[in-house]
């Protein structure tokens, strides 16, 4: 049935000329990115010269999105994103590199060339660029694809005259997108309407990265914010994250094969807990990364760059502009995503602890750091600690979904949830394994076991503990999708090559193919996500609707009647894809009782109100469930509030302002002016 429906959507996105317009200004984004990124971590130190194909491309890719879209964030923010001081210190590493190159060239003595050595350098130096030629064909292949599938799931595109409805959070990002576009502000309450939220911050913490990614997308080629999303940013955030995972595979294991870097590339789009037993909702919520990167965006590309520079920084001359750009990368994890920064605090913090308690113990000092690495860890915390006081400064506040009084911690749900999670995690499970074996002679390798599951174990721990929070579900989400699979990608590698070594080829051959089903499975159990997290909860818009709305004043908001059940947050409403199409506001007019508890297994209550409707002005108008307020009072309330016109369809009716005046009607879709 899936299979069906996938492939009805597809044939539909493959027709539409604005999706390839897209994609093609995706490829040339990617394309500018990546020539960039090389440069940039090739002149750093980072980079060197002779990686292997998939690796540049990885790091490449993953250097460019990340400094340029540090730089965009400061440069169109004014100064006001809490990406500022990363996009900085990028700068300042740049500069030092080019310094520290130039001073070299000038006091090296050119030799001179042989004939031998020319003819002994050319073809190797011809293979690596056709290398590279091919991994690029093969990246711009894989994001054509990848948006295609988006295209076909979360973001589709009309047909027959008629616009099927995004689900409201695909409709969010875009719409952040967009906003970021047009006022550099870090706020997760502008697709509200309001204005002026007493009781909330100006700006707020949150995944902005790939939102101001998206933002550059279009204000440089005027490309949707659906589009702009789906189609270009989240394809080449996961392309980078794939080619890093396969990277870290192949260099944290020593291997030099191609089926690693295949390996871990796979593993990162599709591997995850398969939940073999049915449960809760969160029993059967992690996926791979061709899901998950909607939720992590570009907090998975320097997660991922910094775990490949743990593996490379001791074979790397030091120096400080590899130091303050490795530093840097570390620090922009907190405004790319702040709950991925607290895991990965509590990853480094675990190791550390263990190292010196290790060290006190045998030598009764504190460990030795080679030189390289103390440069990263004295750079990494001053950037670290500029990002938050900067962040501070400007006014960014924790968004916060509220706590449920409703949802008791650490309940049936929840434990349901981490068992079957745990019970199905199959190639996770291979992190405990490949720690017993590698931690005598491979300390490195070790830590990155140790300290994912630190991460994890507290993370779960935690969400459990704020469970009536809904967003804390990430700490162990999050944690399972950015740190456990590259890491669990790199323990299967890992245990295969040892049982190899051994002479337990049988058995080496079955774990491997184990971990293979699982990442079928898991193509599987992706794409149904994709599906599930796409429209269908409310029927399609006609496209001339949508045009008469985009034809209102710029500024123009429109509410609609919602049910006081309907909503989940007052910023975020269920017709926010009416905002991502026509970039005109779109308010809802109701009581919002809380909806989170029906997530965790606790009785939902209509007469309960979400957390997040204490700062919404319309609980003004509806403090109750049963409210009706009048008329008079809603016209009242919307022209005070610069809300002019009215949205109403068949699930929502206008029963806001009945003397409002249509404008523009189909069928039973209409919108109305207020007198």
């Amino acid at each position: 049935m899936w299979l069906q429906s996938l492939a009805a959507e597809l044939a539909i996105t493959m027709t539409d000329g604005a999706v390839w317009l897209s994609i093609g200004q995706g490829l040339l984004f990617g394309g500018v990115c990546l020539l960039f990124g090389i440069w940039v971590a090739r002149i750093v130190g980072l980079l060197a010269s002779d990686a292997p194909a998939g690796e540049t491309l990885g790091v490449g890719l993953a250097s460019g999105l990340l400094v340029l879209a540090a730089w965009w964030a400061a440069i169109a923010s004014g100064g006001r994103s809490s990406f500022t001081p990363v996009a900085v210190g990028f700068a300042i590493a740049i500069v030092l590199a080019v310094v520290r190159a130039r001073q070299s060239n000038a006091d090296a003595e050119l030799p001179a060339s042989k004939p031998s050595d020319i003819a002994a350098y050319e073809p190797s130096t011809i293979s690596a660029r056709r290398n590279l030629l091919v991994a690029v064909l093969g990246g711009a292949v894989f994001i054509v694809a990848v948006a295609l599938l988006y295209g076909s799931t979360l973001a589709p595109s009309p047909r027959d005259g008629v616009q099927p409805l995004e689900f409201m959070d695909e409709a969010y990002y875009s719409v952040l997108g967009a906003d970021l576009a047009k006022t550099g502000a870090e706020s997760l309450y502008s697709p509200s309407g309001f204005s002026a939220l007493e009781g909330l911050p100006p700006q707020t913490w949150y995944h902005w990265g790939e939102l101001w990614l998206a933002s550059a997308v279009t204000t440089i080629f005027g490309t949707a914010p659906l589009h702009a999303r789906h189609f270009v940013v989240l394809p080449l955030l996961l392309l980078a994250a794939a080619a890093l995972t396969g990277t870290l595979v192949r260099r944290i294991t020593g291997s030099s094969s191609r089926g690693a870097f295949l390996f871990g590339f796979l593993a990162c789009v599709f591997l995850a807990p398969v939940p073999f037993i049915a449960g809760p909702f969160f029993s059967s919520f992690a996926r791979g990364m061709i899901y998950d990167i909607t939720l992590y965006g570009l907090a998975v590309a320097a997660v991922l760059l910094v775990l490949y520079s743990l593996a490379v920084l001791g074979r790397r001359q030091a120096s400080w502009a590899l130091a303050t750009f490795v530093g840097s990368t570390a620090a922009l994890i907190v405004p790319a995503h702040v709950v991925i920064a607290l895991l990965a605090l509590v990853g480094v913090g675990s190791v550390w602890t263990m190292r010196i308690v290790q060290s006190r113990v045998a030598t009764r000092r504190l460990p030795e750091v080679a030189r390289v690495w103390r440069r990263t860890f004295a750079v990494t915390g001053i950037a670290i600690v500029v990002t938050v006081a900067w962040g501070l400064l400007t006014g960014h506040g924790l968004g916060t979904s509220g706590l449920s009084p409703s949802v008791s911690p650490f309940n049936a749900s929840w434990r349901e949830s981490v068992a079957i999670v745990t019970l199905g995690g199959g190639a996770l499970l291979a992190i405990a394994v490949a720690w017993f074996l590698v931690r005598k002679d491979a300390p490195i390798e070790a830590d990155l076991y140790l300290g994912t599951s630190a991460l994890l174990v507290t993370g779960a721990l935690v969400w459990g503990a704020r469970l009536g929070d809904f967003n804390t579900f990430h700490l162990f989400f999050g944690g399972i999708a950015v740190f456990a699979t590259p890491v669990a990608a790199v323990a299967v590698w890992t245990i295969w090559l040892r049982l190899r070594a051994t002479g337990h080829a049988p058995l080496a051959v079955t774990v491997l193919v184990m971990c293979v089903v699982q990442i079928e499975i898991g193509v599987a159990f992706s794409i149904v996500r994709l599906q599930g997290f796409g429209p269908g909860i409310y029927p399609p818009v006609a496209v001339a609707v949508l045009e008469e709305i985009k034809a209102l004043p710029a500024d123009a908001k429109l509410a609609y009647a919602c049910r006081p059940s309907e909503e989940a947050a007052f910023g975020n409403a269920q017709l926010l894809g009416l905002d991502a199409h026509t970039g005109r506001r779109i308010v809802p007019m109701c009581f919002q009782a809380e909806s989170f508890p029906i997530l965790t297994g606790t009785p939902m209550s209509a007469d309960v109100p979400s957390p997040l409707f204490l700062w919404a002005p319309q609980r003004k108008l509806y403090p109750t469930s049963r409210a009706i307020p009048s008329a008079a009072s809603v016209a009242s309330f919307m022209k005070d509030n610069g809300i002019d016109y009215i949205y109403a369809d068949a699930l929502h009716p206008n029963s806001l302002v009945p003397n409002a005046i249509p404008i523009a009607t189909n069928g039973e879709t209409q919108v109305l002016r207020i007198p």
